[in-house]
């Protein structure tokens, strides 16, 4: 009698806990958020289909993952083909986009769940690039539907994921990364060209490691989080902005500052980078006036292609400078701005750089090693 007491107390516990009894309430949402887009886009298979979601990230959606991969590999879907799991903030919806290549159509559906479960929104859209550019009225047409936020504000990350995934060369590297950054843009493809440009000159071989410094910052820092594991936490990366005037007087357009420490050699390099647009501007094929949706994506599309990598202009080093862990400690304080401590800029954020009246570290130590750009 007394077990069978405590097991009723431990089964009653058990419910009580948040988020357990939605574990055995939730077995028909999966199945019918998947018959959802089947009605609208027809049967799902490998080679047609791709499925976008934040799933695991909304507050206990993790409750639907079991259900979600039941019905995902029912129907002989692979992971790394046909699948993208966003990141996205706890408090945000349990959303999915089912995207048809064949037909271009793509079905976005939110559900709601909690006390209650169900599709709370639903829409398909044709969202074929070719299709949405092929005249000024198609272009129009879309641009409604993103101000309408047809999609509830993800109209950009359905668009340029699902349409670069229907070329067949998305690198599934590359989409790990959009796992992270959830969304897919040119300051996130030119971080992995970046990261893939470090890779090749300064490999991680054992024993190497990367400290990055991205200064100034925009969406490639998420690529280096992810390819490289340099997170905050763990000291691998410091984000911080420059000046309008910084830049200019660096005389280039800075991507940062990755530090290669290698510690079978015994050594220590700065590797100051910079990243031009320019190119990617001026050979992607985007028209003065078209839709950010439009020349973004073609940003895209020409930065995913590997033959365009080595674009004369495109990456190049500003300096390689030798430097040691005193100099590495001080390029990571708050008060200091990291070029100024390899002295590439003063404290007035000019060249010819000095520090307290001292020719700046980089300079001095390391003239010889410099390598700025004509």
């Amino acid at each position: 009698m007394i077990l069978l007491l405590c097991l009723a107390a431990l089964v009653f516990s058990l419910g009580s806990v948040p988020g357990m009894a939605a574990e055995y309430e939730n077995s028909g949402l999966m199945t019918q958020v998947f018959a959802a887009a089947e009605t609208e886009l027809g049967d799902m298979g490998p080679e047609n289909t791709l499925i976008i979601t934040d799933i695991g990230s909304p507050a206990e959606s993790y409750v639907y993952l079991d259900d979600f991969y039941a019905e995902f590999y029912g129907r002989d879907l692979q992971y790394t083909k046909n699948l993208l799991v966003l990141q996205n903030s706890r408090n945000s919806p349990l959303w999915f986009a089912f995207f048809d290549r064949d037909s271009g159509n793509c079905t976005y559906i939110e559900v709601s769940y909690g006390a209650g479960e169900e599709i709370s929104y639903k829409v398909t859209e044709n969202i074929n690039f070719e299709d949405l550019v092929s005249d000024d009225d198609s272009k129009a047409s879309w641009n409604e539907k993103v101000g309408a936020k047809v999609f509830n504000g993800r109209e950009f990350a359905i668009l340029t994921i699902s349409n670069a995934w229907a070329t067949g060369e998305f690198d599934y590297e590359l989409m790990q990364c959009l796992e992270v950054h959830n969304h897919f843009c040119p300051g996130v493809s030119s971080g992995y060209v970046i990261a893939n440009w470090m890779e090749e000159n300064y490999p991680l071989e054992a024993g190497v490691s990367y400290t990055v410094f991205s200064c100034p910052n925009w969406c490639k820092e998420d690529v280096f989080v992810k390819r490289w594991d340099t997170t905050p936490g763990k000291g691998g990366i410091w984000v911080s902005a420059l000046t309008d005037e910084e830049k200019v007087a660096l005389g280039v357009a800075p991507a940062g500052i990755f530090v290669v420490t290698n510690r079978t050699a015994g050594t220590m390099q700065a590797v100051v980078l910079s990243f031009d647009f320019a190119p990617v501007n001026a050979k992607c094929g985007a028209q003065e006036g078209d839709p950010a949706w439009v020349s973004k994506y073609l940003m895209d599309l020409w930065l995913m292609d590997k033959d365009n990598w080595d674009e004369e202009g495109m990456v190049s080093e500003i300096a390689v400078i030798d430097i040691n862990e005193a100099i590495l400690n001080e390029m990571k304080q708050a008060d200091t701005n990291p070029y100024v401590v390899l002295g590439l800029l003063n404290p007035a954020g000019a060249v010819n750089p000095s520090k307290n009246g001292i020719p700046g570290i980089g300079q001095w130590m390391n003239n010889n090693k410099i390598k700025q750009n004509a």
